[in-house]
């Protein structure tokens, strides 16, 4: 009899431990399954992405070239410059219903120096649906296609095509690194997610 009370407080001890650690991992998995791409909404709760970044012009020339370079190749030295992207969420969930899936209305502007350009720099104005796919809390993928305007620095104003894939990896939930990477660009920056309004 006078074992049981001291072997009560060591079983208690490790009984105890054993449901923190059982909970905690419960805690873990209901967290991941909530935000994973079978989970719809289980993303950060956002309206709206705006997102300031480094460009590498990897396509020079465009669909249709500025006059006098028609014959340019499409690739050799890259435009490098910068822009800024505005994204706003138009669906949650999307296209596919039982994924962790948005869509968004994505627009801005770019500049980028140009050696083929008559002003040895380039405007560019996309206008993108982009498909938002997350994976967990932390990681998401997107591709975004639509019509792009190019401009000369204003001496000539052309149609052209913009089509990229990209991700992000989310800090918390206003900020992430992105990249992207397609036609014409390549971009890195950082992207900060405006909440929705409840």
């Amino acid at each position: 009899m006078s074992r049981i009370p001291r072997l009560l407080p060591r079983w208690s001890k490790r009984c105890l431990i054993g449901v923190c650690v059982g909970a905690m991992a419960a805690v873990s998995a209901n967290e991941a399954a909530a935000q994973n791409i079978k989970t719809p909404n289980g993303h950060t709760d956002y309206r709206a992405e705006v997102e300031p970044h480094f460009a590498l012009a990897i396509f020079r020339r465009g669909l249709i070239a500025f006059d006098g370079h028609k014959k340019d190749p499409y690739f050799g030295v890259p435009g490098v410059g910068g822009g800024l992207r505005a994204s706003i969420e138009v669906a949650d969930p999307a296209f596919i219903p039982k994924l962790n899936n948005t869509i968004a209305i994505s627009f801005g502007m770019d500049v980028t120096t140009c050696d083929v350009c008559h002003n040895d720099a380039v405007l560019y104005f996309p206008v993108a649906l982009q498909w938002n796919f997350f994976f967990s809390k932390e990681w998401s993928a997107y591709g975004e296609v639509g019509p792009m305007i190019r401009a000369d620095l204003g001496d000539q104003v052309l149609p052209d095509l913009y089509v990229a894939a990209g991700g992000r990896y989310q800090f918390n939930d206003t900020v992430a690194l992105t990249a992207r990477l397609g036609y014409p660009f390549f971009t890195f920056g950082v992207s900060f997610f405006i909440p929705d309004a409840k």
